[in-house]
């Protein structure tokens, strides 16, 4: 994906390519500062700069769309005890499956996720469409579902990886739900909260989700330092 006279950047700041020698790549940095580096690391590190900016632009766009206030906010709580796979993409496919005995949802509808089991908020995302019928859409390990089951589109703020990792429930106080500990202890809840509260969580689930993706990103630093 690098070009010799590309430009790019990694957290250290914005680079030149001058060489490719694969597996590494000379850089020019804005200070004018020259290095080798790793090209496998840095385009991970590309890659998850790209979708930040994404993330921040769609946020951003969202804000605007949605100013007009008709949005609802809700957490939807999940038990993960019987998820086989629990990676980022299956989460996010089931997790557009409407369960449950959902409130009337529309486009613009905001969510926070909230696993019971580790007793954490783990995701945000907004609906970009209305539900719609799953048709012949459903996989195969929702054995009990039918094709009047419903989907909705979700576009993702943030998800934390490792759900066990997210947002602790007692860490967090929803002044619009008092009783909300008692009412996300059971699967397929569609809590409504108040703007407020959705912010202050969905920010919570925002930075543990960032915070991981660096840690990362230094590993992979520290692996590129060991291998020069």
């Amino acid at each position: 994906m690098f070009e010799v006279n590309g430009e790019y950047e990694n957290r250290k700041g914005k680079y030149t390519v001058l060489e490719l020698n694969r597996p590494r790549m000379k850089v020019r940095f804005e200070d004018g500062s020259v290095a080798e580096l790793n090209i496998g690391i840095q385009e991970r590190i590309w890659q998850n700069i790209m979708a930040e900016q994404e993330a921040a632009r769609r946020k951003s766009n969202r804000r605007n769309a949605f100013s007009t206030g008709r949005s609802n906010f809700f957490v939807r709580s999940i038990s993960v005890l019987d998820v086989e796979d629990t990676s980022p993409a299956a989460i996010q496919e089931l997790l557009s499956f409407v369960t449950g005995n959902p409130p009337e949802l529309q486009s613009g509808d905001r969510f926070l996720f909230y696993a019971i089991e580790p007793a954490v908020f783990f995701a945000v995302a907004t609906s970009t469409g209305n539900p719609v019928k799953a048709g012949r859409k459903i996989p195969k390990y929702m054995l009990t579902a039918d094709e009047n089951m419903l989907i909705i589109p979700l576009d993702w703020d943030a998800q934390i990886v490792l759900i066990e990792e997210g947002v602790p429930l007692d860490s967090v106080e929803l002044e619009s739900q008092p009783d909300f500990r008692r009412l996300l202890s059971v699967p397929d809840v569609y809590l409504p909260i108040n703007e407020d509260d959705f912010e202050l969580v969905g920010e919570l689930v925002t930075e543990q989700s960032e915070d991981m993706e660096e840690e990362e990103e230094e590993d992979l630093e520290e692996e590129e330092l060991e291998d020069e």
